[in-house]
Parts: C-alpha cells; structure tokens; sequence
C-alpha cells in the first residue's frame, strides 16, 4: 500500500504538503483495459451494473414524483375544502401555498447536507433504506393529514427522505459503474426524475375525478409504492466496492466488483480496477491525514469536526474552481425555474393546463 501512495504522489508536478489537492489519474487511465465500448453501447455489455443503477435510480423517480404531485392537488376542489387556507379566495392563499411547496426543498436540503457522513458511516445501500423509511414515514402523514400543520410537517419530513435520496442514489451509481459508461448510467437518475413527473401529472389528473378526499390522498399513497420497492430491493444489491475499500474491507471489495461486471475476480481488468480504487481511497486517506492529523483519533467529536473541514476542503486551492462549477451548474439549474413549474401552486402553468384539461372534459361529458 505504501507504493500504492507513492505511486499516487508522484503523479504531481510539485510536492504536495497538504495545502492543494493533485490529480493523478491521466497514467493509470491510459494503462487500464476497457470493458467495452463507451456510451450506451457499453451499457448492453455491462448489463449486470446497468441493472443495478436502473433499479437504484427510482429514488429519482421518487424525488420527481413528489415534486410534480402537489401542482395537481393544490387545485383540487376536495383537496381545497379540507384545507380551505390554500383556496385562492382565502386571505393570505399566495403565502400558505409557498409554504406548502418550499418545504419539500427544505427538508431536501437537510437531508442532501447530512447524507454524506451518513453514507459513508453506514453504507450507501443502507443509506438509502434510512432515506426511504424517513420518506416513508413523511408520505404517511400526507396522506393522514387532518390538517394544514400535520400536511407541512409531512412534507418536511418527506423531504429529508428524498434530498437523501437525491445524493446517495448517484452516488452509489457512479461507484458501481464501469468508468467506459458511468456517465451514461448517471443519466439514468434525470430520467427517472422526469418520469416520476409525468407519472404523478397523470395519476393525479385520474384521481381528480374521485369523490371524497381520496382524490388527493391517493396520489400520496401511492408514492410509498416505489420508494418500498427500492427500500427493501437495494438490500439485494452488491455494495459499493469503493465503500467496502475505505472500511479497509478490500477482499470483500474485489469480490463486490467481480459481482457488478459479471466477471472473475482473476479478470485483469478487475484486478486493476480494484487497484486503482484501493490506491484512491489511501491516497484521500493519507492526504486527509497530512491536513488534518489533529482530527485522526477516533472520536464522535473528531468525526464531526472532520466532516465540517471536510467540507471546506472544497474551496483549497487546487479544487475550488472545479466547486464553483459544480456548484454553479446546480444552481443556475434550479434558478431558470423549473421547480416553481413543476411544483407550482394552483396560479403555475403547469397546474393551469391540467385545470383546463379538467374542466373541458367536465363540460364535455355533462354535454353528452
């Protein structure tokens, strides 16, 4: 392992004293021999991975589902009479109805911003089963909701769930990816989004047609459908090699990764991919320990203070302009605003639409 580190340093221009971070990947990649083809076409090849990454992207749909089931509602007339604040006539509608659809960005936020240290604590497959039994239990209340307080809190908490599950769910697809189509299966996560927007539009605008308080309270419901089936089918699941690799499990690690590409663990390929992630994971781990020796003994108090540095790690030298970009895709993606179309209240384009829709088949049928 020691040479595994060296190996890593080397790859530098100028001596690392924990101040910058270096990039060293360029020589291994230009060593290792490929699975496949890139793209989709290599998707067909590893066929195994793709499943698992398919299966692990309906916390996406889950995510989307949820976003794109409120604008239906809010201009339900059964949704309405039970929560009479949100009406357009009642004073103060505009305020309750932000409120009603911000929390879920709330609550997605806290959830984004803890499910780090939890997936690295306890696995990113167990991670996600934390995540859906929290959005479990926030859909639950939605659907029982007697009042506007009980619905909020729901929302909120339904939100943790799914802001974990939006950041551990691409997380584990890119560590159980082949690298020649990761980008590829990564897609498969937006697509699951929209799809769980396109599926709530049209459950919702079925539901609307029931009578009683069903007609929102079923659409609720259903949500928990493909967050339970992720939740207990993610156990079935290979862990994530690289995971297992910075428990210091790495015999375990091999035979993980010899799972996801369907290959023997004796396959050249696996083994160098195995050793490029065991070389990664001791190289962060060494270079953790030269910036922060003061936070290496093991105590709770000393996990959380590495998880804050770990944080501001982002913005050294050496990778905060790859931070900003990152960061500045996500926010100028959410800033054009999409969000307050999807999940916008009952004045939305979107929910404008599905109104109009409503009332013309109303008018058509009574018509008949």
């Amino acid at each position: 392992m020691d040479s595994t580190l060296e190996d890593a340093k080397s790859e530098t221009n100028s001596p690392n004293d924990g101040s910058t971070f270096v990039h060293h990947a360029e020589a291994v990649w230009d060593q290792r021999e490929p699975y496949g083809p890139t793209g989709f076409k290599g998707v067909f090849i590893s066929s195994y991975a793709a499943l698992c990454a398919a299966f692990a992207a309906l916390g996406g749909m889950v995510f989307g589902y949820d976003q794109g089931v409120v604008s239906v509602v809010l201009v339900m007339p059964q949704f309405l009479s039970r929560f009479s604040r949100v009406d357009e006539t009642a004073s103060g509608a505009g305020f309750w109805k932000g409120l009603l659809t911000a929390m879920i960005e709330l609550g997605a936020l806290i959830g984004a911003l803890n499910q780090g240290w939890i997936a690295d604590k306890i696995s990113r497959k167990y991670s996600i089963v934390v995540a859906v039994m929290i959005f479990t239990v926030g859909s639950i209340l939605q659907t029982a909701s007697l009042d506007y307080t009980m619905l909020i809190v729901g929302r909120l908490i339904g939100g943790v769930g799914i802001g974990m599950l939006s950041m551990v769910a691409p997380l584990y697809i890119s560590e159980i990816s082949p690298p020649e189509i990761r980008g590829a299966l990564l897609v498969l996560e937006e697509f699951s989004i929209v799809a769980g927007i396109c599926i709530a539009y049209w459950i919702t605008y079925g539901t609307r047609y029931m009578g009683g308080e069903w007609a929102w309270r079923l659409p609720f419901l259903l949500q928990m459908i493909p967050s339970t089936i992720l939740g207990m089918g993610i156990l079935f699941l290979p862990f994530s090699p690289r995971w297992l690799a910075s428990k210091g499990r790495d015999d375990e690690a091999l035979q993980s990764l010899g799972k996801l590409r369907q290959l023997p663990v004796t396959d050249q390929r696996v083994q160098q991919e195995w050793f490029d992630i065991r070389a990664e994971v001791a190289f962060h781990q060494q270079t953790s320990a030269m910036r922060h020796p003061e936070l290496q003994a093991k105590s709770i108090m000393n996990s959380i203070k590495l998880e804050i540095v770990s944080w501001s790690d982002c913005f050294r030298k050496g990778c905060w302009r790859r931070t900003h970009i990152g960061i500045g895709l996500m926010f100028f993606q959410q800033f054009v605003g999409i969000n307050a179309l999807v999940s916008n209240e009952s004045d939305g384009s979107s929910s404008k639409l599905s109104d109009l829709v409503y009332r013309a088949n109303f008018r058509a049928k009574h018509r008949m």
